[in-house]
């Protein structure tokens, strides 16, 4: 829907920004912990995407989204409320449009 809009909008895509938007999430959401202590490490791009949970380009078969929806095990974060629908939304955009490091 956000993609849709801005190009509505502006006539232009305006692809999710990693840093500025997915970062944060991850960083006031899921690094207490999933910050490199072992297993899963959201504390970088690179040290997500060597993590083979994030499917570029296709986010339903991507295990984030499936565990951030708990459609798939454990639903994250654990032992917290669970992410907006708004935010899992701007993920899912993200992992759709590549889940590029731009």
């Amino acid at each position: 829907m956000r993609i849709i809009l801005s190009i509505l909008l502006t006539g232009f895509l305006i692809a999710v920004d990693y840093e500025t938007e997915i970062q944060p999430i991850f960083n006031a959401n899921c690094i207490a912990c999933h910050g490199g202590s072992e297993g899963l490490n959201l504390t970088s791009y690179s040290d997500l995407m060597g993590n083979d949970v994030v499917d570029p380009g296709n986010s339903m078969t991507s295990i984030l989204i499936q565990r951030l929806k708990g459609t798939s095990g454990t639903q994250m974060p654990k032992n917290q409320d669970p992410l907006g629908e708004a935010t899992i939304n701007l993920i899912e955009t993200w992992i759709d449009e590549g889940a590029l490091d731009n």
